[in-house]
């Protein structure tokens, strides 16, 4: 009886139903994703402001998109994975675009790893084989699927210049960033150490070749604190990257930011 009544009611009609009376558990669940956004918001609110063009690159199921809308930032969700793109759409509807393709150095197909749980398929074999034997063995990769991948630089194209870019794309950071040829505000990049440190360290070059004017910080894990109350030259930090004190952290997001 129970599927013969889902059958009637179609997706769409059990959807707005669950929203309309979410269950205890739904409840409790919106509250944890809410306040955890005001977290976020609260970091993010230092450097972005209302009306602010963002980009959220690897933007899954949406928990930075969430802290980005509550400051009145203007949000371009980049998700490759069907599932996720559609979930975003659900969700966010208009208030946000959501692109449905992956980021990279051009315009090209590419082979994409989908993974057991969405927040590690990655376009990176690179990156899937210097993990799936350490930190992430409990994990499996299909075989790859073709997708569209579009560059940094088209999104402008299309959106306007972002004031901020968060890249999450399990070690594809780096060609994502050699789609974009101008300089940006902000750039936050995901960092996994010891596996991939010397791909952070050519992050933050292929950053300095369009943008000699930066500096550099870092916030570890899910922390969405500065590691450093200064900010370092890019010299320093890619120093300060292969040192012990920063591969300790495991992983996190770098930041890069235009000096003023």
């Amino acid at each position: 009886m129970r599927e013969l009544i889902k059958k009637l009611l179609g997706a769409n009609i059990r959807l707005q139903l669950r929203r309309l009376f979410p269950s205890k558990i739904q409840r409790e669940a919106d509250k944890a994703a809410n306040e955890e956004a005001r977290f976020r918001s609260k970091f993010y609110s230092t450097f972005i402001k209302s009306g602010d063009i963002c980009f959220d690159v690897g933007a899954n199921m949406g928990n930075r998109v969430l802290p980005l809308l509550a400051i009145g930032a203007k949000v371009v969700a980049v998700e490759p994975q069907a599932n996720c793109y559609e979930y975003l759409k659900q969700k966010f509807g208009k208030r946000i675009t959501v692109v449905g393709k992956g980021l990279g150095a051009v315009e090209a197909v590419k082979k994409f790893y989908v993974s057991n749980t969405s927040v590690l398929s990655s376009f990176s074999e690179e990156w899937i084989d210097s993990v799936k034997d350490g930190r992430f063995n409990s994990y499996t990769w299909d075989e790859p699927i073709n997708l569209e991948i579009t560059t940094a630089d088209k999104l402008i194209e299309a959106f306007g210049l972002p004031s901020f870019i968060k890249i999450d794309v399990e070690g594809y950071e780096l060609e994502v960033l050699k789609g974009l040829t101008q300089p940006v505000k902000m750039i936050s990049f995901e960092y996994t150490v010891p596996e991939q440190t010397a791909r952070a360290i050519q992050c933050i070059d292929q950053i300095l070749t369009h943008n000699p004017n930066i500096e550099c910080n870092y916030s570890s894990n899910e922390s969405m604190q500065w590691g450093m109350e200064k900010w370092l030259l890019p010299a320093e930090m890619k120093s300060f990257i292969a040192g012990n004190d920063f591969i300790s952290t495991g992983f996190g997001d770098i930041y890069v930011r235009t000096k003023v």
